[in-house]
């Protein structure tokens, strides 16, 4: 299952899709959300949010699943900070490039926070 998300996420970026939509869509069956409700709840976190360059699409998209708000923030927090351990940041421009995306660059971050995700649940 683990594998299958991850390359669903890749090739979603590669489709077109931002790279928090690429996330969202692929752990959208997850969440009982269809594909298309998933892309546009996460439309406007793309490319650094909203491409200001801010904290990577892909970081953003990571979602907290455990209960309780508090709960949820101490999740995503843990999440993110594996994603900044393994990666040096959260921020798109440090990632990809003040100028532009690198999107080879891109699709491995889209890859590595639906992998850091599958990883805290335990899925194989």
């Amino acid at each position: 299952m683990k594998a299958a998300l991850i390359f669903k996420a890749g090739e979603l970026y590669e489709l077109g899709c931002n790279s928090s939509q690429a996330v969202c869509g692929a752990l959208a069956g997850h969440y009982g959300l269809d594909q298309e409700t998933a892309f546009r709840m996460a439309s406007s976190f793309g490319d650094g949010t909203s491409r200001l360059r801010g904290t990577c699409g892909a970081a953003d998209a990571i979602p907290g699943d455990t209960g309780t708000r508090e709960e949820n923030y101490r999740m995503v927090r843990e999440l993110v900070a594996e994603f900044k351990r393994r990666h040096g940041s959260v921020f798109c421009a440090t990632l990809c490039g003040p100028a532009g995306k690198d999107r080879k660059r891109c699709r491995k971050l889209v890859e590595s926070a639906v992998e850091i995700y599958a990883d805290y649940l335990g899925w194989q």
